[in-house]
């Protein structure tokens, strides 16, 4: 039906602006459904207005050749709408057109939306480990993530310009609860992987920068699943719609999901949330913000039983652990942030203040007893499977009564000036900011260890006192103030090339069968090259330890001129190249002071490193699309000194506090977007990577019996040492040095049956290493096994309708989609971690800790 068609028509009107809020005149706006196009100009003020049927349509605002903005519409059923506005990213200044990026802000690259809310195990952060390449977690069960060979206390996170903090106790996945973004919330998500710029906080690895939406009607959205509920609702309401707030809260029990681990039990974790941001518009340069955020995580576990089955198909051993007791862990956190933005032609700023405070408690007594058997591995005998020797016995009982309170105040400032240009090809910025951070912490520590494995625990006779296998005792406070400033410049050049020939070779079919070329040239009056150059200092001083420091970094971008052929037309191709780098410190928080016996480290300094990115973006066009795909690399190379060596127990990283490491990081991202099915956004992930360090001054002996053999404690007939050596071990692998990972996140719907859909997330993650629990990092050199994990999730929009048809009731509602999704949809047994028992001939076993099976999910999502 032709879009012309005058019944059921809405009026729909609009305007376009530049990024300063200026009018933009003669600007065509398209509209694009199907086969068919309406098209409509702005007038001097920079509306326009069109006759459309209610449907979801492509809309294009065309300023030139080089600037586009593009986004699909939903038009309702009513008799007239107004669009949001079309903000274009550059700005006109005395007739010049002054442009940014239009996929990047302050240096970072924004991903390509996706609907967040439908996403199997839905969340911002496992999206990144689908679609970012250097993104990678191996446990379903956290909202952790580690980029380029760092751990997840290197990365910052910012939710509207806010510092994101979260609890510290967390030592499993189970406990952890929800992440403090809320998917509902967000428009924007703009990351960087490393070498970023000096505006952004202290940390070594990451950036990421949620963007929550910008209310402009009332809109309410609910989601129920077997895991939980959630809803949110926003509008802009008050005189000249001056006041926007939006608000959401979520109720997550994973227990339905933690059944399905190896630890049967009673699982009983309640997590709940609550958010709110608010916007006030005190007038033309004044506004409010506020951020509110409360969330409790309850997490109540009496395990039962536990059996593993390890080894391999000729040598297969049984795991069996029978438990009593139980662990009880709460954490409350709340975040109040409040900013005061002013903005004007020249001046941008604005000023945060924001509070966090964390109660945390963790308690437990779990006690278990363990069996180690073998299994008979020949299947022509009965025993099959069954075990046919007890090899070990043992037991264990881990204690703690943890408590930790937290208190982060902040204060900064955040401001920008922009230059008038001396030429209509130049563009001159200035960022500058200040802040101080004030940190309290008091942690009571009350956690032991007993192990009776083969020797491990003995009774010591003249004091009848029993040695533990570890021992976490401590009352700690830190008081600490972090002081930081940073001073960026950003400057911009254009270079005009006119009367720029373009040409396209076009093979095609004759009437006679014979493949015939022809070219299709044409002349572009105008375009322009950029390059952009963006250097800076940041300056922190923390009191602590007394640790100071100024780090300079620095970036390259260039935008050359390129053209593609594109649906019968010439359009500009999307091209960039970039180099960064910089020194990149981050001084300690608290965890990192805090010593493996519960004592802090006060001269525990800052880590430091020296950031290489070499990166280039490439648009092109495939079967048609009307959107390009865009394929994405960076190599980089990271140096790392003063480094504080790690383990990784779970989710939980525990610090060696200790500057006694160098390291090194380095590799190659691979990343390709775009609409392999039209109007769904797909994603191609491939990472390379390498990091190791190198604890200076360690060192261990191999030891030799008297046939030259060396020994291997447990293995080796004879262990009566002759001689020895000693071993320098040099550089090891990182916990995070994961070779390879792959990630995949693809989106279809069915043909002829566009309201159903399927989405896939595939992650692939190649060998961890890992090492005995002794704290001897020299011993990490043992490999886990791959990461590999399947989820996929199909959705039905109850109330879809296609073109040209009409809904006769609940006309308000935009969406009621079910979702029916299967959680490791192949049932791979993935490894979290090790656990190291010890039989009677003192020969050691590391047993797999597996993360959750497959899991069934219903989800129902409405939107109004």
């Amino acid at each position: 039906m032709p879009l012309t068609a005058l019944w059921s028509q809405v009026q729909v009107t609009g305007n376009v602006l530049d990024n300063r809020k200026i009018a933009l005149a003669n600007v065509n706006v398209f509209f694009i459904l199907g086969k068919d196009t309406v098209a409509a100009t702005t007038d001097k003020n920079g509306r326009f207005q069109v006759q459309l049927m209610p449907n979801k349509y492509g809309m294009i605002a065309q300023f030139d050749s080089e600037n586009e903005y593009r986004k699909n519409v939903q038009i309702p059923e009513v008799n007239s709408f107004i669009l949001d506005p079309v903000v274009f990213d550059f700005g006109i200044i005395d007739g010049v057109v002054i442009k940014t990026v239009k996929e990047e802000v302050n240096g970072l690259d924004r991903i390509p939306p996706i609907d967040l809310q439908k996403q199997v195990l839905g969340g911002v952060e496992r999206m990144l480990v689908l679609t970012q390449a250097g993104v990678n977690s191996n446990n379903e069960l956290t909202s952790n993530y580690n980029v380029r060979g760092g751990n997840y206390d290197e990365n910052l996170v910012y939710v509207d310009g806010f510092l994101i903090n979260r609890p510290f106790l967390t030592r499993s996945g189970q406990q952890e609860g929800l992440s403090f973004i809320n998917t509902a919330l967000v428009q924007d998500i703009y990351f960087s992987s490393g070498g970023f710029q000096s505006m952004y906080g202290d940390k070594l690895s990451s950036v990421l920068d949620i963007h929550y939406r910008k209310p402009d009607s009332l809109r309410i959205s609910a989601m129920a699943s077997l895991l939980g509920v959630e809803a949110h609702v926003e509008d802009k309401v008050g005189k000249h719609d001056r006041f926007q707030y939006l608000f959401g809260a979520r109720y997550r029990a994973n227990g339905y999901l933690l059944n399905s681990l190896p630890t049967k039990g009673n699982y009983n974790p309640v997590f709940w949330d609550a958010q709110a941001v608010t916007n006030y518009t005190i007038n033309e340069h004044w506004s409010w913000t506020m951020l509110g955020h409360i969330s409790s995580n309850l997490y109540q576990f009496a395990p039962q039983t536990s059996q593993t089955d390890f080894g391999t198909a000729n040598q297969a051993y049984s795991f069996n652990i029978y438990f009593e007791g139980q662990e009880k862990t709460k954490f409350l956190t709340s975040t109040v942030g409040t900013s005061l933005n002013y903005s004007s032609k020249k001046y941008d700023g604005r000023t945060f203040f924001t509070y966090f405070r964390s109660d945390e408690r963790e308690t437990f007594d779990i006690l278990g007893e363990y069996f180690i058997n073998e299994l008979e591995t020949d299947p022509s005998k009965e025993e099959f499977g069954d075990s046919i020797a007890v090899l070990g016995i043992g037991g264990f009982l881990n204690h703690a009564r943890n408590k930790l309170n937290a208190d982060i105040i902040s204060v900064y400032h955040d401001g920008s000036v922009i230059f008038k240009p001396k030429n209509q090809n130049t563009r001159h910025e200035l960022k500058v900011g200040a802040g101080i951070q004030i940190d309290h912490f008091n942690d009571v520590l009350s956690e032991w260890k007993y192990v009776d494995s083969a020797g491990y625990s003995q009774v010591d006779q003249p004091t009848d006192e029993v040695d533990l296998y570890e021992v976490i005792k401590g009352k700690l406070q830190l008081e600490n103030q972090r002081y930081n400033g940073y001073l960026q410049d950003h400057w911009e050049w254009k270079k005009v090339r006119k009367n720029i020939p373009v040409e396209k070779k076009i093979t095609y079919e004759d009437s006679t069968g014979k493949l015939r070329e022809r070219f299709i040239r044409d002349t572009i009056n105008e375009s322009r090259s950029g390059f952009s150059l963006d250097y800076g200092l940041r300056g922190t001083y923390t009191s602590f330890n007394s640790d100071g420091f100024i780090t300079p970094r620095l970036s390259l971008t260039y935008f050359p001129v390129k053209y593609v052929y594109h649906n019968g037309r010439f359009v500009r191709r999307g091209v960039r190249y970039r180099f960064s780098s910089g020194l990149y410190y981050q001084p300690p928080f608290y965890r990192e002071f805090r010593t493996f016996t519960g004592q802090l480290n006060q001269n525990v300094k800052s880590q430091k490193s020296a950031h290489f990115v070499l990166g280039m973006d490439y648009s092109f066009f495939m079967w048609k699309r009307e959107a390009p795909f865009k394929f994405s690399a960076e190599a980089y190379y990271k140096y790392l000194w003063d480094v504080n060596p790690y383990e990784v127990d779970n989710v939980r990283t525990r610090y060696f506090a200790n500057n006694d490491a160098v390291a090194y990081a380095t590799g190659l991202d691979l990343n390709l977007n775009g609409e392999f099915v039209p109007g769904l956004m797909s994603f191609f992930k491939l990472g390379l990577l390498s990091t190791k360090e190198d604890i200076k001054g360690d060192y261990y002996y191999d030891y030799y019996n008297a046939a030259g053999e060396k020994i291997i404690y447990g293995y080796s007939e004879d262990q009566v040492a002759v001689d020895s050596n000693r071993v320098n071990p040099g550089y090891i692998r990182r916990p995070t040095d994961q070779h390879v990972t792959v990630g995949v996140l693809f989106q279809d719907h069915m043909p002829g049956l566009q309201q159903l859909t399927c989405q896939v997330g595939i992650t692939y993650g190649s060998r961890l290493p890992y090492g005995p629990p002794d704290h001897s990092r020299y011993k990490d050199t043992l490999t886990m096994k791959s990461y590999f994990r399947v989820d996929m999730g199909m959705s039905y929009d109850i109330l879809y309708r296609k073109p040209g048809k009409t809904r006769n009731f609940l006309k308000k509602m935009e969406s009621a989609i079910i979702s029916f999704e299967v959680f490791n949809l192949l049932g791979v047994n993935n490894v979290l971690s090790k656990q190291w028992v010890q039989d009677v001939s003192g020969k050691y076993y590391s047993i797999p800790n597996y993360l959750t099976q497959r899991r069934f999910n219903v989800k129902l999502i409405v939107r109004i």
